[in-house]
């Protein structure tokens, strides 16, 4: 299932249109258009995270199908805050943050692995 897919899934379940969305979020109506009808397979973070947050979805579901279309109510501040940090961000200035987070991530990782594997 794909993003056009769990896109027009979340709009049902919210009983909202496309033209709905488009006018909760300032989005143009044809580029709402292209990401239902699949010509188009991404977005903006600026986008994405205004879509989750007016269809009530993490990005985690719409753009991966993790979870469920419910998760959101799961999510924590934290994570809503990382969220519009990047949104907020210059577009140069995105590529330095996925890197710097990945970063962040690959270390957690490790250091799960070593304590584990020290028990």
């Amino acid at each position: 299932m794909g993003l056009n897919i769990r896109l027009r899934e979340a709009l049902n379940r919210r009983n909202l249109k496309s033209v709905d969305l488009a006018r909760a979020t300032g989005i143009g109506t044809g580029t709402i258009g292209d990401w239902i009808s699949g010509k188009s397979k991404s977005m903006v973070v600026e986008n994405a995270v205004k879509v989750c947050e007016v269809l009530d979805v993490t990005q985690d579901w719409l753009f991966f199908g993790k979870g469920s279309m419910d998760d959101v109510k799961n999510d924590t501040y934290k994570r809503k805050l990382a969220n519009q940090l990047l949104a907020d961000l210059p577009e140069f200035a995105i590529d330095e943050a996925i890197k710097r987070i990945t970063d962040v991530k690959e270390f957690v990782e490790t250091v799960k692995k070593n304590t584990s594997s020290s028990q």
